[in-house]
């Protein structure tokens, strides 16, 4: 089944093969692939940074498509599954590390959300109280405010909850469809034109 492009994707920046997008990515030798700045260990290392921006805006480009490929092309050699077990393991720990924020956000706003209403029962009652012992338009003004500020606290727990969910979604979305690509990898020069960036040190 033919796969549909988004209409950004209907440009040179893609190749489409056998009716399927493909991202590729031209490197001269696989310690391009990763960040020179991190020490870990091979396998544990970091991508690079601007290869990893490039990835996700290409997984963001294509989320109309049902799938797409990720190819590499190299000048040297490398071992069998050297450059999709880096990439897996690199993604892997961002969508795990993006769960993991996401769940400390959740328990931060569920204790906000807690606080929040305790204030705003105190603020409403101290509103009930204050219109009762202040006359006129000044005691109505001072249990607006009260109520006003109640509500305003409210804020920040409906922002976690709620709105930071939509991004969380969306960054989530794309790893996924990064981690479900095939990888392949090949010895020569990628096809023109795919406005792929090359990793610098």
């Amino acid at each position: 089944m033919a796969t549909t492009l988004p209409a950004q994707s209907r440009t040179p920046r893609y190749r489409v093969d056998d009716a399927e997008p493909v991202v590729d990515i031209r490197i001269s030798n696989i310690e391009r692939l990763f960040d020179n700045r991190d020490p870990a260990p091979f396998r544990e290392r970091d991508l690079d940074p601007s290869l990893v921006v490039y990835l996700r805006d290409a997984a963001e480009d294509l989320a109309a498509a049902e799938r797409f490929r990720i190819l590499f092309w190299l000048d040297q050699p490398c071992g069998p599954g050297e450059i999709e077990t880096a990439f897996r393991a690199h993604f892997e720990y961002e969508l795990d590390r993006v769960d993991r924020q996401r769940r400390r956000e959740r328990r931060t706003g569920a204790i906000a959300l807690a606080i929040a209403v305790v204030a705003i029962i105190v603020l409403v009652s101290l509103g009930e109280l204050v219109v009762r012992f202040v006359a006129g338009t000044v005691g109505a003004g001072l249990k607006e405010g009260l109520v006003i500020s109640g509500w305003v606290l409210m804020w920040k727990p409906v922002d976690v909850l709620v709105y930071d969910s939509i991004t969380w979604r969306r960054e989530r979305r794309i790893l996924r469809k990064l981690l479900a690509a095939p990888i392949e990898t090949r010895i020569g020069s990628a096809p023109p034109p795919t406005g792929v960036p090359e990793s610098h040190d």
